[in-house]
């Protein structure tokens, strides 16, 4: 195979890259472009990041696409089984920039996930359109226990509902307001939530002691509450009132479903219900427990998900009448 910058063997005078080589001609594919002209346009597109001030689980998804428009594709599927065999050859070849830890991150949002007694990260990932979004890929649980897990039906459920709070959440909370007019302080409040749910995901999934994990989740929860209320304009004096709302979820819950009809006001107060005064829960002598801790978190995703719904365009179950009714939290 000539070059990519020699003149093309057709006669046409034009470079290879730009005339038989050119990615997406009838007589083109994939295989004209080797392994090392592809790693070499995905360093160029590296430094493009770098300039950018990309993360590097942001370039591990960006790199592709500025990669593969060197070689004239530039529009393509980057998730799901049907990607072209370019695509997939692109992000093998773009892992080996980076070190595995770096990637980690991979994800617009981190929640976690308890299956029986085990903390596990599950992840909204960075998709763009219409992508095919395989919950079984957001969970780090190895194949003998996804096939645990599906096996009861309950665990199973209860999958499928944190995996649809997540993903709603994770790119909700990015798109807060989305197509209505709303108080721009709830903005602020639901990306406050984002990085309190986000610390408590990360906290139980690599610590021993819940106590941190058990404080962010509850902030997590009272912001994304307030969020709501403040982006359907509740004053910030009655917010930090404790006559009113101050740290009251079960309050702030019941005030949103009053202004908010699709709110699922009474889920959401048995939910916080259950949780533990924050204040007090500061001082606790012993850590909660980690089915208690699991339980706190994905109930808190679940308040933040269901904020976020009713001031997003993002929701799974509506959209899905694949989707059975939701199970979890009862």
């Amino acid at each position: 195979m000539p070059s990519r910058n020699n003149i093309c063997t057709c006669g046409s005078g034009k470079r290879f890259k730009h005339c038989c080589g050119a990615f997406g001609r009838p007589n083109s594919s994939s295989s004209m472009i080797s392994d090392e002209e592809m790693i070499e346009a995905l360093k160029r597109a590296d430094t493009v990041g770098r300039a950018k001030g990309e993360e590097p689980s942001a370039r591990e998804l960006m790199n592709v696409g500025r990669a593969l428009g060197e070689f004239g594709v530039t529009s393509f599927r980057i998730t799901g089984r049907d990607r072209p065999d370019i695509v997939q050859r692109a992000q093998e070849l773009n892992r080996m920039l980076f070190m595995p830890r770096e990637l980690q991150a991979g994800g617009v949002h981190l929640g976690a996930f308890l299956f029986r007694d085990m903390f596990c990260r599950m992840y909204a990932p960075i998709a763009f359109g219409r992508a095919h979004i395989d919950f079984w890929k957001l969970v780090d649980l190895n194949d003998f226990q996804k096939a645990w897990l599906a096996s009861d039906e309950h665990d199973l459920a209860r999958f499928t509902d944190q995996a649809a709070d997540i993903i709603d959440f994770g790119y909700g909370f990015m798109e807060f307001g989305h197509g209505r007019s709303i108080d721009p302080r709830g903005n602020d409040l639901m990306w406050r939530a984002h990085a309190q749910l986000e610390a408590a995901a990360a906290t139980a999934t690599s610590a021993y002691d819940y106590r941190g994990t058990t404080q962010s989740a509850i902030l997590g929860t009272e912001l994304a509450l307030k969020a709501g209320l403040a982006a359907s304009g509740v004053s910030d004096k009655e917010l930090s009132s404790r006559k009113s709302i101050g740290h009251n979820l079960v309050a702030a819950a019941q005030k949103l479903g009053s202004l908010c009809p699709n709110f699922d006001a009474d889920r959401v107060e048995r939910v916080v219900s259950t949780f533990p005064d924050y204040v007090s829960s500061r001082y606790l002598d012993k850590p909660p427990s980690r089915e208690e801790t699991g339980h706190l978190i994905m109930g808190a995703q679940y308040v933040a998900a269901e904020v976020t719904r009713q001031f997003s365009d993002r929701n799974l179950r509506k959209n899905d009448p694949a989707f059975q009714r939701r199970q979890y939290p009862a």
